[in-house]
């Protein structure tokens, strides 16, 4: 494995809430910058890239579900004339995602619980660097398919690590048995150059 900082490993290390909480609201501000500039993040751009394939729709309602500091945000904005939201559980990257100026909402989510959204709203849900080690559960899935349209997408990305020890592959067998979702897409991408690191693009059409 390659290069990661101190602030990096204590959120990848994250035991609780509390702990992620904390790393992220003392990483907010140069969050965007070592993410990108130092350590070479690629998952961001190559998501808005395939979700924009599938979602051609200008204006497309998309979740922006664990979105940070905005990075994927401000690449849909670029990339269509989405409407947005942003859920995110630390109070500090949202902070950091408002003053961005691409979204249309924001609110602090535990992605793990129960979401008080209605079903059928969004037209895309986009997941991306949330499902991982002490973070998003794979669970959080069932939550995304409910408040999708039929026809909709769900856009997300799972570090390789975690999707060995999850049982990510089996859930997507189960939706798509159950004819609750097809598996579009699902690629082997480079994550994080810095660190070597590389994660599952996954891409599901809500049936």
């Amino acid at each position: 494995m390659g290069h990661r900082t101190e602030i990096h490993d204590k959120v990848l290390n994250a035991k609780s809430l509390q702990d992620i909480s904390e790393a992220y609201g003392f990483w907010a501000t140069t969050y965007d910058q070592d993410l990108l500039d130092n350590f070479g993040y690629q998952a961001p751009a190559r998501s808005v890239e395939l979700l924009s394939k599938y979602l051609p729709m200008d204006e497309a309602l998309v979740l922006d579900a664990g979105c940070g500091t905005g990075l994927v945000g401000q690449l849909l904005v670029k990339a269509r004339k989405f409407q947005i939201d942003g859920v995110d559980y630390s109070q500090s990257m949202l902070a950091e995602a408002k003053a961005k100026g691409c979204y249309r909402a924001l609110q602090q989510v535990d992605l793990n619980q129960p979401l008080r959204i209605a079903a059928d709203i969004y037209d895309a849900v986009i997941c991306i660097g949330t499902f991982t080690l002490g973070h998003v559960q794979p669970d959080a899935l069932h939550e995304m398919l409910r408040i999708t349209k039929s026809g909709g997408q769900i856009c997300f990305t799972v570090r390789d690590e975690f999707w060995l020890k999850s049982n990510f592959g089996s859930l997507l067998n189960e939706l798509e048995q159950a004819s609750q979702a097809e598996l579009s897409e699902l690629q082997t991408i480079d994550y994080i150059l810095s660190e070597g690191s590389k994660c599952k693009l996954v891409l599901l059409t809500v049936l």
